[in-house]
């Protein structure tokens, strides 16, 4: 990225691009609830000015997705178990959809791409390696969902992901919960290759419902997710966190 406000007429604004990534982070559980977005170490890490950074993180407060602190930083909101499940029901009935529009359309060969990435995983699982879960687990879904060919649906679920994925940042690191929901992730892809919806709907459910039950020992009702500790992200530099920088934008 460059720092102009504005890319060639007709594409997307600097501002914009910055927007999606954040927003896509967000959905992926690279930052916990509670977790606090600096502008200048956004701007670093983008390489470009504070400018669209403000920008895009204002936007997302604006939706609800961030809230605002005072000193011109964002922060990953905090939601209680109450608002969490509210979400989660949604969240629950949005994929079912999604998940049985895409069993008509998705082909064996998709399958078996997916069926070989999900058995990578799990072997990486075994060894212990969870980092970054959640990206997988996540992309891996919704790359069924839009092989439904519904973009409105699709757009309803990851609203609702934006506010439920970093509350679940430390379930999706855990070893001693991703094991079980990437079997159950398992299931889903060879229910859809047996063309069997209601299992694989049911599949889908297990997994959701397992993680929703793995998150309440890490939630307080009234205050919501404690933060955790933010999982390094690769391929980009690393967020510091010197002192000095909150004021700063």
């Amino acid at each position: 990225m460059n720092d102009k406000t504005l890319t060639e007429s007709g594409k997307e604004s600097i501002a914009d691009q910055i927007y999606k990534s954040i927003r896509k982070d967000l959905m992926e559980c690279r930052w916990p609830a509670g977790h606090t977005l600096k502008i200048r170490n956004l701007a670093e890490e983008f390489g470009v000015s504070p400018m669209p950074v403000r920008l895009a993180l204002k936007r997302l407060v604006e939706e609800g997705a961030l809230t605002a602190e005072e000193n011109r930083s964002a922060r990953v909101p905090i939601i209680s178990q109450r608002r969490f499940s509210e979400f989660y029901e949604i969240t629950v009935r949005l994929e079912t959809l999604a998940l049985e529009r895409a069993s008509a359309r998705i082909t064996p060969l998709q399958l078996t791409s997916l069926l070989d990435r999900a058995e990578a995983i799990r072997l990486e699982i075994e060894d212990g390696r969870t980092a970054g879960y959640a990206q997988r687990f996540n992309s891996m879904l919704m790359e069924v969902y839009r092989i439904g060919g519904s973009s409105a649906l699709i757009e309803m679920i990851e609203y609702a992901w934006v506010h439920v994925a970093p509350p679940s940042n430390a379930i999706f690191e855990a070893p001693e919960f991703v094991g079980s929901i990437h079997a159950h992730l398992i299931e889903i892809f060879q229910a859809l290759r047996r063309k069997d919806s209601i299992a694989a709907a049911n599949a889908l459910v297990a997994a959701l419902s397992y993680a929703e039950r793995s998150m309440f020992p890490l939630t307080d009702e009234e205050s919501g997710a404690s933060p955790v500790r933010a999982p390094k992200r690769r391929g980009r530099k690393e967020i510091h966190a010197a002192e000095g920088l909150a004021g700063e934008a």
